[in-house]
């Protein structure tokens, strides 16, 4: 799979994506097991979490510690569930985007392509050293909660976790399922990144496309010959007509199979920011709050990256209109003028990303979750 294979190896390693090239039973059987490994423990983490906030917590400060473990352990299951049951259709992208037409054909647009793969991958690793040093924190926070003889966690657990073997295998089930967490949210993140910045590159290359063929056209008109090229050669305007509804099918699908974790994120990221801030502000001087801190910019690098990519989408698919414009469309004829107009109408109505129903992926959304974020926190500090 050469599209996005940084992204899918980050996945591979967190225990959600078999590699396709894995093809034996006996290595798809031995991966099956490592998935399970991996995702009943964050789901076991989930539920005694959840007990623990239910049976449990009397305070403010428990109850902040918890829930934001919780909710962004909640998200990451969502995450897993997602990829490891809708493999097929992510499958059914990337093939989407190596077959006609969205396929580079010349040099030009495999220069376009190479510039967003390139662009996708430099932010991917930048995205994921930032995740391991906000994992690198809470990891020797929790290392120096076990020295302590405490949990990393608190966790409500249906044996005595004071017996030194059980509090051992519990202290590592929990650092081990945030380390595999953290590979699942950066794999997820910058997976979602690449394909929708991916419909950026498409828009790039139908622009590239509709010039040369305008040009082409307007030269063979020019020299009278407008057929001069052979029938099976010759480009229409009407197949980049395709193209480009090709595109809006490939972004609604886009976000049909990651509809449910952009909701999971945005809401649980609007939860986890308000209690975050407020836990800070009131332990600002303690140095737990250090790890805290970094989660927190981790955070809203997380909504930045879904934010911005969108946003820019949105941008890439309404210039379309004036890129076509920009053409030299007034040599062509009236059939051709009209199949240009056809995709400058189309272009009125730009691609947008939502989070179900909460939001819509844009920088103007993400300064609203700022906003409403900062709110939330105000009210509790005043509570």
């Amino acid at each position: 799979m050469q599209l996005l294979s940084l992204n899918f190896l980050i996945y591979s390693l967190s225990g959600v994506w078999r590699p396709i090239s894995w093809s034996s039973s006996c290595a798809k059987l031995l991966y099956s097991a490592f998935t399970v490994f991996t995702v009943v423990p964050l789901y076991f983490l989930v539920l005694t979490q959840l007990m623990d906030i239910v049976l449990i917590v009397d305070n403010i400060d428990d109850f902040t510690n918890n829930s934001l473990m919780l909710v962004s352990i909640i998200s990451v299951c969502c995450k897993a569930t997602v990829v490891v049951l809708r493999r097929g259709a992510i499958t059914g992208l990337v093939e989407m985007l190596l077959t006609e037409p969205c396929r580079p054909r010349d040099e030009d647009e495999l220069a376009i392509q190479a510039r967003f793969d390139e662009f996708i991958r430099s932010c991917s690793i930048k995205y994921l050293l930032l995740a391991m040093s906000s994992v690198t924190s809470v990891t020797l926070r929790s290392v120096i909660s076990i020295i302590e003889g405490h949990l990393p966690y608190r966790v409500w657990l249906p044996y005595d976790s004071r017996k030194s073997s059980l509090f051992l295998i519990t202290s590592i089930h929990q650092i081990v399922s945030l380390i595999f967490a953290t590979f699942i949210n950066v794999g997820t993140e910058t997976l979602v990144f690449g394909f929708i910045l991916q419909t950026c590159a498409q828009l790039d290359i139908l622009k590239c496309r509709l010039n040369k063929i305008v040009n082409n056209e307007t030269a063979g008109y020019r020299a009278n010959q407008p057929l001069s090229l052979p029938n099976k050669k010759q480009m229409v305007i009407s197949e980049h007509i395709r193209h480009h509804l090709r595109i809006y099918t490939y972004a609604k699908m886009v976000n049909r199979v990651f509809n449910q974790v952009l909701f999971v994120q945005f809401f649980g990221s609007i939860l986890v920011l308000c209690t975050s801030v407020y836990y800070m502000s009131a332990h600002i001087t303690e140095l737990g709050a250090l790890g805290i801190v970094v989660y927190t910019i981790c955070m809203f690098a997380q909504i930045l990256v879904y934010c911005w990519s969108g946003n820019e989408v949105i941008l890439k698919s309404a210039s379309l209109a004036d890129a076509v414009y920009h053409v030299n469309w007034f040599s062509l004829p009236v059939s051709k003028r009209k199949d240009l107009l056809m995709i400058m109408m189309r272009s009125t109505i730009p691609i947008k990303f939502t989070s179900s129903f909460l939001i819509t992926l844009s920088l103007q959304s993400y300064s609203n979750i700022l906003r409403t974020s900062y709110s939330a926190f105000n009210v509790l500090q005043q509570s």
